[in-house]
């Protein structure tokens, strides 16, 4: 992300729509490695389910303090744009082809402008952008003008932000609902999530890259909580074990709302618009075979367009027997914040 943000330059931040084409660009050449790089990584990716462009602001606010890297997508939904050209000389006639490559996102500008006002954020690693990509019919390289938008003989889509929760097991859900306990579905805890509100997404970031160290312990005991709650789930008497683990992750969060609340009425902060938000939150653990089924059932569900929760539910139904393996987590937003 360093690398990408250092390549721009003054007169092409001018342009939103061109600094998202760029960074599809950038990440497609190194989105493998990303994946590899971060399996390795003591802290997890944060997957983005229901979520689009226009919430990218809402989500990137609320959970900067208890997740590591936030990984958002708009999951394949939306316009094919194209960001570049592949080529590759044909082994039988020697003839060069060239294969269009489309990014696939519901409005451009709209994401250009968030990747310039998160920038902070994605130089420090606490969130990023994970572009869905296609690539348009093999032609044969002519003289002639540039290719359009316009990208004929459009494959299927490949959700790659779906391999980053099938590998991490953690994700985040912007939702009307809440999950209901069941066999495959584990509430853990309901709270208050605080945020600094007020500000807008570039002033926020900058706030929020600044005070990532202080920030940074809430996020290695919540991660060090998850680790607990893989066993406390398992436990013989497993209600009261998830009890004891979701009163310490209660304690610490509202010991980081009182700090954020401090922070908030600084001068400094509170001289810009800065107030203390809260919006309800609701971690789950969900069964991965039930949450990666319902999500490979249907694409939809992670864009938003289906709830995601009835979904994993009557994909348990279906498929009766037991699950087993490590649990997935799941932190559910509510839409709109309470003041």
């Amino acid at each position: 992300m360093n690398k990408f943000y250092d390549s721009l330059r003054k007169e092409d931040k001018s342009s939103a729509q061109d600094v998202a084409r760029e960074y599809g660009r950038e990440v497609e050449a190194h989105y493998r490695r990303l994946l590899r790089a971060k399996t390795v990584a003591a802290s997890p990716y944060y997957v983005g389910l229901s979520s689009d462009v226009g919430s990218f602001t809402h989500v990137t606010k609320r959970v900067t303090l208890v997740t590591d890297t936030m990984l958002l997508s708009d999951h394949g939904v939306g316009t094919v744009h194209q960001v570049g050209i592949h080529t590759a000389t044909n082994a039988h006639d020697y003839t060069d082809v060239a294969w269009r490559l489309g990014m696939v996102t519901a409005d451009l500008v709209e994401l250009g402008q968030w990747l310039l006002d998160a920038e902070p954020l994605l130089r420090k690693g606490l969130v990023w952008y994970g572009p869905v990509f296609v690539q348009g019919e093999s032609v044969e390289v002519r003289p002639g003008p540039g290719w359009s938008d316009n990208i004929p003989g459009l494959p299927s889509l490949t959700d790659r932000s779906i391999e980053f929760l099938v590998e991490h097991g953690r994700a985040v859900d912007v939702s009307r609902t809440k999950p209901l306990a069941s066999r495959v579905v584990r509430p853990v805890l309901e709270i208050d999530l605080p945020f600094i509100d007020g500000l807008s997404l570039s002033d926020f970031a900058q706030v929020t890259s600044e005070e990532f160290d202080s920030c940074r312990q809430y996020r290695d005991f919540m991660r060090s909580r998850l680790l607990e709650l893989d066993d406390a789930l398992e436990a013989v008497d497993s209600q009261v074990a998830l009890e004891r683990v979701a009163l310490s992750m209660r304690d610490e969060l509202n010991a980081a709302t009182a700090e954020l609340r401090s922070a908030a009425r600084s001068r400094a902060l509170s001289r810009s618009g800065a107030v203390l938000g809260t919006t309800s939150a609701l971690l789950a653990a969900v069964r991965p075979e039930a949450l990666q089924g319902a999500l490979a059932a249907s694409a939809t569900i992670a864009a938003g367009a289906t709830g995601l929760w009835p979904t994993v539910q009557a994909f348990a139904d279906i498929n009766s027997e037991r699950t087993h393996g490590k649990w997935h987590y799941v932190w559910v937003l509510q839409r709109k914040a309470a003041p």
